[in-house]
Protein backbone atom coordinates (compact mmCIF):
# COMPACT_ATOMS: atom_id res chain seq x y z
CA UNK A 1 0.00 0.00 0.00
CA UNK A 2 1.59 3.49 -1.27
CA UNK A 3 1.51 6.55 0.49
CA UNK A 4 -1.85 8.22 0.56
CA UNK A 5 -3.79 5.17 -0.58
CA UNK A 6 -7.05 4.77 0.57
CA UNK A 7 -7.40 1.58 2.69
CA UNK A 8 -10.56 0.83 0.92
CA UNK A 9 -8.84 0.06 -2.18
CA UNK A 10 -7.24 -3.38 -0.90
CA UNK A 11 -8.44 -6.47 0.92
CA UNK A 12 -8.14 -5.62 4.63
CA UNK A 13 -6.64 -9.31 4.94
CA UNK A 14 -3.68 -8.17 2.69
CA UNK A 15 -2.76 -5.07 4.33
CA UNK A 16 -3.65 -5.39 8.03
CA UNK A 17 -0.47 -7.50 9.45
CA UNK A 18 1.16 -6.85 12.99
CA UNK A 19 3.46 -3.76 12.68
CA UNK A 20 1.04 -1.95 10.31
CA UNK A 21 0.11 1.55 11.51
CA UNK A 22 -2.91 3.47 9.49
CA UNK A 23 -5.62 6.32 9.67
CA UNK A 24 -9.25 5.48 9.48
CA UNK A 25 -11.39 8.59 8.97
CA UNK A 26 -14.91 8.85 10.29
CA UNK A 27 -17.85 11.57 9.81
CA UNK A 28 -21.23 11.72 11.80
CA UNK A 29 -21.41 15.48 11.58
CA UNK A 30 -17.44 15.99 12.44
CA UNK A 31 -14.82 14.07 11.05
CA UNK A 32 -12.64 11.70 13.60
CA UNK A 33 -9.22 10.66 12.55
CA UNK A 34 -8.31 7.97 14.20
CA UNK A 35 -4.62 6.56 14.43
CA UNK A 36 -4.54 2.69 14.96
CA UNK A 37 -1.58 0.23 15.10
CA UNK A 38 -1.87 -3.61 14.31
CA UNK A 39 -0.01 -4.97 17.31
CA UNK A 40 -0.53 -8.74 17.06
CA UNK A 41 -2.55 -11.14 15.04
CA UNK A 42 -4.47 -14.55 16.11
CA UNK A 43 -4.76 -17.31 13.64
CA UNK A 44 -8.47 -19.35 13.66
CA UNK A 45 -10.34 -21.50 11.73
CA UNK A 46 -12.89 -18.80 10.91
CA UNK A 47 -12.39 -16.96 8.04
CA UNK A 48 -14.55 -13.68 9.46
CA UNK A 49 -12.48 -10.63 10.31
CA UNK A 50 -12.92 -10.11 13.92
CA UNK A 51 -11.48 -5.92 15.22
CA UNK A 52 -10.23 -5.98 18.43
CA UNK A 53 -9.58 -1.90 19.76
CA UNK A 54 -8.86 -0.21 22.89
CA UNK A 55 -8.51 3.16 23.60
CA UNK A 56 -6.10 4.49 25.73
CA UNK A 57 -8.10 6.94 28.07
CA UNK A 58 -6.59 10.39 27.89
CA UNK A 59 -6.26 12.30 31.21
CA UNK A 60 -7.09 15.83 30.72
CA UNK A 61 -6.35 18.56 32.81
CA UNK A 62 -8.87 21.62 33.48
CA UNK A 63 -7.99 24.09 31.13
CA UNK A 64 -8.56 26.70 34.11
CA UNK A 65 -7.36 25.57 37.40
CA UNK A 66 -5.20 22.55 35.80
CA UNK A 67 -7.03 19.51 38.28
CA UNK A 68 -8.38 16.62 36.93
CA UNK A 69 -10.95 17.71 34.14
CA UNK A 70 -14.32 15.50 34.62
CA UNK A 71 -16.33 17.84 31.44
CA UNK A 72 -15.85 18.93 28.53
CA UNK A 73 -18.24 21.74 26.76
CA UNK A 74 -19.80 20.91 23.81
CA UNK A 75 -20.06 24.07 22.01
CA UNK A 76 -16.29 25.11 22.72
CA UNK A 77 -14.45 21.90 21.06
CA UNK A 78 -12.33 24.00 18.92
CA UNK A 79 -9.03 22.98 21.10
CA UNK A 80 -9.94 20.82 23.52
CA UNK A 81 -7.79 21.31 25.98
CA UNK A 82 -8.90 24.51 26.41
CA UNK A 83 -12.83 23.64 26.63
CA UNK A 84 -12.28 21.09 29.75
CA UNK A 85 -13.13 21.75 32.82
CA UNK A 86 -13.47 20.38 36.31
CA UNK A 87 -16.93 20.08 37.91
CA UNK A 88 -15.58 23.01 39.70
CA UNK A 89 -14.80 25.33 36.88
CA UNK A 90 -17.46 23.66 34.49
CA UNK A 91 -19.82 26.38 36.54
CA UNK A 92 -18.31 29.25 35.92
CA UNK A 93 -17.80 28.91 32.30
CA UNK A 94 -20.31 31.13 29.70
CA UNK A 95 -21.68 28.64 27.96
CA UNK A 96 -23.40 27.19 30.91
CA UNK A 97 -23.93 23.89 32.72
CA UNK A 98 -26.04 22.94 29.62
CA UNK A 99 -23.71 22.82 27.27
CA UNK A 100 -21.44 20.32 29.52
CA UNK A 101 -20.79 16.54 28.47
CA UNK A 102 -19.09 14.11 30.55
CA UNK A 103 -15.58 13.54 29.47
CA UNK A 104 -15.64 9.59 28.11
CA UNK A 105 -12.79 7.21 26.58
CA UNK A 106 -13.65 7.96 23.44
CA UNK A 107 -11.77 10.13 20.13
CA UNK A 108 -15.64 11.50 20.08
CA UNK A 109 -15.37 13.45 23.18
CA UNK A 110 -17.31 17.20 23.07
CA UNK A 111 -17.96 15.95 19.36
CA UNK A 112 -21.83 16.55 18.17
CA UNK A 113 -22.89 16.35 21.28
CA UNK A 114 -21.66 12.17 21.76
CA UNK A 115 -21.92 11.24 25.60
CA UNK A 116 -20.44 7.91 25.27
CA UNK A 117 -22.07 3.98 24.47
CA UNK A 118 -25.00 3.48 27.33
CA UNK A 119 -24.51 -0.57 27.58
Amino acid sequence: MGEGDKLMNFAVSDELKKGVVFEYEYDFGTTTTLKLAVVGERKGKSKRISVLARNKPVEYKCGSCGAKATLVCAQCTFDIDKVVFCNKCAKKHECGEEAMLKIVNSPRTGMCGYEGERF
